[in-house]
């Protein structure tokens, strides 16, 4: 027996109720201005170092890979009314006084109302699609997200956004740990660095979620469509 076949039978995989897609909600982690917008954010910084390469894979991964992927869930969610949340990195407070210590230590503060906030156009928010606000990696704490999933009746949870290291497995570990099932999409992720997301993806799929892809959370959607 391998060291990888003895660790699988002492610690399995985690496994997880099938996917009913009437208790399901799709929630779009932070594809804001700040965190996925050319110019802004992260891609800002990179540009004044003089490094606008350091962020190359994460900005084709987000063009090329997430953002098609993240609206084509959105619209096959839509065309089924499926519920679709979105969050954002948004202070209630024009000084963020309310911001998370990590949030405090990083600087990381986006004021009420600023562009930063506002949710890619690509993917922009129907009227009556709810936007949760935080300042916190975990989008649970501090906000109503548990109140809105539970108010919908939602018990599945699939997960797309950025970055997956960071808000995204925050959320993920939270959301399981509230009797959601999981389903992390993990072609609609990325992080900054392929390494830091690929290492996220099994860290979350070992223990909090079931790892699919877009064609099977679609599949799943609407059977008749695929």
């Amino acid at each position: 027996m391998t060291d990888a076949d003895l660790l699988a039978r002492i610690l399995p995989r985690a496994r997880w109720p099938r996917l009913e897609p009437d208790r399901l909600a799709l929630l779009v982690i932070d594809l804001q201005q700040l965190c996925a917008a050319p110019g802004r954010g992260m891609f800002a910084t990179a540009e004044q170092l003089g490094h606008p390469e350091a962020l190359a894979p994460y900005r084709h991964r987000l063009e090329r890979v997430v953002l098609p992927n993240v609206i084509a869930l959105i619209d096959a969610c839509r065309d089924v009314e499926i519920p679709v949340v979105y969050t954002r990195i948004e202070s209630r407070t024009p000084d963020g006084s309310e911001r998370s210590a990590c949030h405090r230590a990083l600087g990381l503060h986006v004021p009420p109302g600023h562009d930063d906030g506002r949710i890619l156009p690509v993917i922009e928010p129907l009227p009556g699609e709810v936007i949760v606000s935080k300042t916190t990696s975990d989008a649970f704490i501090g906000t109503d997200l548990r109140t809105v999933l539970a108010e919908r009746g939602v018990r599945h949870l699939a997960v797309v956004g950025v970055l997956t290291n960071e808000c995204v497995e925050s959320t993920v570990r939270h959301a399981a740990d509230l009797d959601l099932t999981v389903h992390l999409v993990e072609d609609g992720c990325a992080a900054v660095h392929p390494a830091w997301h690929d290492a996220s993806i099994r860290t979350l799929g070992q223990t909090y979620a079931r790892v699919i892809d877009t064609s099977q959370l679609l599949a799943a959607i609407d059977p008749m469509a695929s």
